[in-house]
């Protein structure tokens, strides 16, 4: 077992063999096998539908069949994030997790305790971990990462249960108690290309940047590698002594996470090799100047590459697709006018890259109300129509609306006050849940999202701390021994 003294070895076997099953967002055939078989071995209610969804119902043990039957929910797939150099093909191989300080990590990429933690959870639940709980039933849904299509193609008439424990936060001392709502947007703009030779080609790479999720982690300065290599080029593009012309723009791989670095690949004539090299040197120490402690690790290199002759874009798409990203607005775009400090509404550049024929730019804007989405979409219809591109918006989900009185909630808070000694906090969050997507489709629901304690979502330093994740387990299980 991973962590020798852990008070519940079937959580911890469970988080361990989900950790070795990869579940790509779109690609969670086999957990979903995995959750199926396991259920069909203990003789358990199971239900799979074709976007791989799971669904398993147990009774309630004795003595608790007259309590209110609760839902159990959390996401099987995970992001797929991996450092530069670390080799890992997230469709066939198994996480490498390790243990250092109390946390747990995995070796290059991301951890997938967003939202391996529920899937273990309700794993050992179902095994018996606890003798005495209500009728439950076990939601495991698909593809949450990637604008929860999964949760939306789900019969929500199979769920009976009122009472909902979404565990897809990441704090064990707080209970979240509304969401933002979000939608993806790709912009496809068409570029044509013409072969150059007698050249110099060079790689321009941006990283270090600490990114992390686009809405936990918004509003905390962190710059978008995306954003500083378009302003590198937007500078190098328009310097006449360095005469630059692109030939790829690479940067981030999921539209929701902040991208920690990006590439482009340019030539030049090998004459003005020490204008550009003098540019860069020049812009990284523009940006270094906008930079705060978490992306203290920033760097900007420059690596010239074989070869004299390059398929380049034409001069006038590469100055859309650098005018783009670079003027589309980033970050918290609005912030909650009743609470203070936290954001409402805002947008990340989570992707751009180029083929041969075209090059695109993927956006995720998040608001809890539906009217600010229709806003973004509008914007960046504007865009696209400046540059010529095509926009498509997809992947909405809507926001979960805080409401004020919640039994659920305050038994819930009572049983964090009774393990931690002290008052949970009750927020709603800038990020997105399934919660929202859930009560739209069982109105008279009751719902929170609880979690252990996950930091650095969505980038390879995500770590899961221990012992909350053992007190989470034990606050989950106190709470469904106590639930009336």
């Amino acid at each position: 077992m991973l962590v020798k003294d852990f008070k519940y070895p079937l959580l911890m076997k469970y988080f361990e063999e989900i950790s070795a099953i990869p579940r790509k967002s779109y690609h969670e055939e086999k957990i979903a096998d995995y959750i199926v078989a396991f259920a069909n071995e203990r003789g358990i209610e199971v239900y799979r539908d074709e976007s791989h969804n799971v669904l398993i119902n147990i009774p309630a043990t004795k003595g608790m069949e007259n309590c209110a039957p609760v839902l159990l929910q959390g996401h099987t797939d995970m992001v797929c994030e991996k450092n530069i150099g670390t080799e890992h093909d997230f469709l066939r191989d198994g996480l490498d997790l390790y243990v250092e300080d109390g946390k747990i990590r995995a070796r290059g990429t991301t951890l997938g305790a967003d939202n391996g933690v529920a899937v273990a959870v309700m794993l050992a639940l179902l095994d018996g971990a606890t003798d005495k709980h209500p009728a439950l039933q076990c939601l495991f849904t698909s593809a949450e990462e990637v604008g929860m299509g999964g949760v939306e193609n789900f019969d929500f008439s199979k769920i009976y249960a009122k009472n909902m424990l979404n565990m897809d936060s990441a704090d064990d001392s707080e209970i979240i108690a509304g969401c933002a709502g979000g939608v993806r947007s790709d912009i496809k703009l068409p570029i044509g290309r013409k072969t150059v030779g007698n050249k110099a080609i060079f790689e321009i790479k941006l990283g270090g940047l600490a990114g992390g999720h686009s809405g936990e982690d918004i509003n905390r300065g962190r710059l978008n590698a995306n954003k500083l290599l378009a302003a590198v080029l937007q500078s190098l593009m328009t310097n006449g002594s360095v005469g630059l012309d692109l030939i790829s723009f690479i940067g981030g791989t999921a539209s929701n996470a902040i991208p920690r670095e990006a590439i482009a690949t340019v030539c030049i004539d090998p004459s003005c090799e020490g204008a550009l090299r003098d540019g860069v040197a020049e812009m990284s120490k523009t940006l270094c100047a906008t930079i705060g402690a978490d992306d203290a690790n920033f760097f900007v290199d420059v690596k010239r590459l074989d070869g004299d002759t390059a398929n380049i874009i034409n001069r006038d798409d590469a100055k859309k697709l650098v005018f783009l990203v670079l003027a589309v607005p980033y970050g918290p775009l609005a912030y909650n006018r009743d609470m203070p400090g936290v954001v409402e509404y805002s947008r990340n550049i989570g992707i751009v890259n180029c083929t041969e024929t075209e090059a695109s730019v993927s956006f995720f804007a998040r608001s809890a109300f539906s009217e600010r989405l229709d806003l973004s979409c509008l914007e960046l219809d504007a865009y696209a129509d400046i540059i010529g591109a095509k926009h498509l918006c997809d992947s909405r989900y809507p926001g979960w609306v805080y409401v004020p009185v919640s039994k659920l909630r305050d038994q819930y808070a009572d049983i964090i006050e009774q393990v931690l000694g002290k008052k949970p906090e009750i927020t709603v969050i800038h990020a997105g849940l399934e919660c929202g997507i859930i009560s739209d489709a069982i109105p008279d629901i009751d719902i929170i999202s609880i979690g252990a304690i996950v930091r650095n979502l969505h980038s390879p330093d995500e770590y899961l701390d221990v012992a909350s994740f053992e007190r989470f387990f034990t606050m989950v299980c106190k709470f469904l021994a106590n639930w009336n």
